[in-house]
């Protein structure tokens, strides 16, 4: 009977773990995969922070970065271009961007323009085309805008 008593609870054991393991290979094949997780626009090479209160962030930008940074815009954000400058937007992939409704010019009078755009852009890169002209411009990040599904896209948001 003893004998008996210990098949049985392997065998109860053994049936208990084929459960578990089923129901985990079916939650399993049900998950969703990971969103990817962008950085956000600023701070990055070339950006130096001028100025912040509640309300927003005033970055200069010289040039873009060496390395193409994909990321995502976290906040909304007015763009002032001060100098021309070689530049131009990737799509994450790589490929040559091509635009987007989230980003409104504002202002357009060569050589004064003035650009919106909305939190949420990207995922995308600038890179220089012409290092010979960097480019100048100011971002104004608008602090109060991050949209409430931040933190599943983006690193920057808790």
């Amino acid at each position: 009977m003893i004998g008996s008593n210990r098949q049985m609870r392997r065998a109860l054991i053994v049936s208990g773990l084929a459960v578990v393991l089923a129901i985990a290979g079916v939650a399993a094949q049900n998950a969703k995969p990971a969103a990817a997780k962008y950085p956000p626009q600023f701070p990055r090479e070339g950006a130096t922070k001028l100025f912040e209160n509640e309300h927003v962030i005033v970055w200069e930008q010289v040039g873009r970065p060496k390395e193409a940074l994909v990321h995502k815009h976290i906040r909304d954000i007015l763009y002032f271009p001060l100098e021309p400058g070689g530049i131009a937007v990737l799509n994450a992939d790589g490929s040559k961007g091509t635009g987007s409704p989230l980003t409104q010019t504002i202002y357009n009078r060569p050589p004064h323009t003035m650009s919106y755009s909305k939190a949420g852009l990207g995922p995308h890169a600038e890179v220089m085309t012409d290092p010979s002209q960097p480019g100048r411009s100011i971002f104004v990040e608008i602090k109060g805008t991050e949209p409430k599904d931040c933190r599943e896209w983006s690193t920057a948001c808790k």
